[in-house]
């Protein structure tokens, strides 16, 4: 009944999803949200206490009560850039309960890039960690550029009072197209860039899911997600809509998700691929992971290699799903989704089909033209849920349409089936002599016969044909345990040739993680590695360096 009731309430949107969580809530003084200090030490052997929506309605109108008295309007844009999750998603809603819009960003992304992120996107005050608004405070000095105005998160929260009498005009009542949130995309191939969000756009992935997300009354939600991100927002806002009990996990590793998974005990875990492939399974408790029916990762799509030890775990003889979605920081929602489970056999970068949201999915040319089944070429979407532009770049804005579709910047192909597989995201396909290569598929090959914890196949210089590339494989293992290059070059060789893919030129192993360098959302920078390695069939080699001659 309550999600009939959600469903069907056309005024509900990403402005105003937790009054109505409020309005409709049978036990509004449930627990609902957990956000445990990862920084003490033992914190997961403590009792975890959590948050209302009687709770968080009290905390959202003092801090509403402290933005109004600042100045916050309707037209204001307020910037976000705190490690605290909890604090992030609770200021968000005071922020759009105002019809404020809310500017993330990642506590991860650096300062120079975050202080330009906020200038362009006009925040005129933010909120955030006192390191964080002091390393904002030192870029815009050195560009001579002139700061909004800052204020300690938690300074804001001991000093916010509750008003003696409701709040005027409160909460704001949101039109289709206001303005609620601006976030930032990965920033794998440049600056990143600052999608828009509307009331009534960026709910419409979320509408689906009242129906298709997991919310029995045993269900508990853990969320490793980047919670400054988009899709951060998304699943927290669902959470609370469906009366959900959520961890609200910070600077989340495959450790710290593990050691929460025993001690939070949910039935679902949600993360970005990387921080799931870095999940040790031989460190959940069997009482634990007996819990876990569903591992949800989003954004770029997972690798075999980093799926079947989850979907190993779960209850006693029937294991977990893992549901694999590809989408985007423009995207508002996935939009393709493939379960897999302990008995999938099919991977190869499948990605499913498309989400009901998508109105038609596209594989087209360069001229935008829809290509045949079993052709590679790029992904284009018709689909409400899509941002409606770019904040401060037009130009951009222009470029991501074709054909009246919207391109994610992937490369994907069909089958005759209707299965939908991910190849490559568009600036990372290698031009080689003999025709493109995508790295996707290669690196699925490369995991599943080294088993290594992750790898990026990219683009380096072919010597034998000047202007054209080869594909170069960066490999990292986390285990301490010394290999040979060489030997693993050969595997990886073999068993590309044999699953009929092109071969490696040359694979470095990576001893450390940051030698294989991820963004601030997780994604691998192989614009980075491009550079760094572009040369390594010319330059000098060492023991991590294995090059290939040229196939005939």
């Amino acid at each position: 009944m309550q999600r009939l009731r959600l469903t069907t309430d056309r005024e509900l949107g990403a402005g105003n999803f937790f009054w109505h969580a409020w309005r409709i809530s049978a036990d509004r003084d449930r627990p609902l949200l957990f956000h445990p200090d990862v920084n003490v030490p033992g914190w997961e052997d403590r009792e975890l206490k959590g948050l209302s929506l009687n709770d968080i309605r009290i905390t959202v109108i003092r801090y509403a009560n402290w933005y109004r008295a600042q100045g916050v309007t309707s037209s204001s844009h307020v910037g976000l850039y705190t490690r605290h999750g909890l604090f992030g998603l609770l200021h968000h809603i005071a922020v759009t309960s105002l019809g404020a819009a809310a500017v993330h960003c990642n506590p991860r992304m650096a300062p120079q890039t975050a202080s330009d992120y906020f200038l362009r996107t006009g925040a005129g005050l933010i909120v955030g960690d006192p390191d964080l608004l002091k390393d904002l405070t030192q870029a815009w000095e050195a560009s001579g550029s002139t700061a909004p105005r800052l204020q300690d998160v938690h300074a804001l929260d001991t000093r916010a009072v509750r008003p003696p009498a409701p709040l005027a005009s409160f909460p704001h009542r949101h039109t289709a197209d206001d303005l609620v949130m601006i976030s930032h995309s990965s920033g794998t191939t440049g600056r990143p860039k600052a999608p828009v969000f509307h009331h009534r756009s960026f709910f419409i992935g979320k509408r689906e899911r009242l129906w298709t997300f997991p919310s029995r009354r045993t269900d508990r939600l853990l969320t490793a997600l980047p919670h400054s991100h988009s899709a951060g927002i998304s699943y927290l806002s669902l959470a609370l809509l469906l009366g959900i009990p959520t961890l609200v996990l910070d600077g989340a590793d495959g450790d710290r998700v593990a050691r929460a998974v025993n001690a939070f005990k949910p039935t679902i875990v949600l993360g970005f691929p990387l921080t799931l492939a870095e999940i040790d399974p031989t460190a959940i408790r069997p009482e634990a992971a007996r819990h876990v029916h569903t591992w949800n990762g989003m954004g770029d799509a997972s690798h075999e290699r980093h799926i079947r030890p989850l979907v190993a775990l779960g209850a006693e003889g029937a294991g977990s799903t893992y549901l694999d979605g590809l989408g985007s920081s423009e995207m508002g929602m996935v939009l393709f989704k493939a379960a897999h489970s302990a008995r999938t056999n099919r991977y190869g970068r499948l990605i499913g089909s498309p989400a009901r949201v998508v109105r038609k999915a596209a594989v087209l040319d360069a001229d935008g033209r829809e290509l045949p089944v079993g052709q590679a070429g790029m992904l284009g979407v018709r689909t409400p849920s899509v941002t409606p532009g770019y904040w401060d770049d037009p130009t951009l804005n222009e470029e991501s349409l074709l054909s009246g579709f919207f391109l994610t910047g992937d490369i994907v192909r069909k089958d005759a089936e209707g299965n939908w597989y991910h190849l490559d995201r568009t600036p990372d396909v290698i031009h080689a002599a003999a025709g493109d290569v995508y790295s996707l598929p290669l690196e699925e090959v490369v995991l599943t016969s080294t088993q290594a914890l992750d790898t990026a196949v990219v683009a380096v210089a072919d010597p034998q044909h000047p202007g054209k590339d080869c594909p170069a494989a960066v490999v990292h293992y986390a285990d301490g345990v010394r290999r040979s290059a060489a030997d693993l070059l050969a595997v990886c060789n073999d068993a590309l040739d044999a699953a009929g893919l092109p071969r490696l030129r040359a694979l470095v192993l990576a001893e450390e993680r940051d030698q294989l360098p991820v963004g601030v959302t997780g994604k691998v920078l192989k614009r980075v590695l491009r550079e760094r390695h572009r040369d390594v069939l010319t330059g000098p080699a060492g023991e991590a360096v294995a090059r290939s001659a040229a196939s005939a």
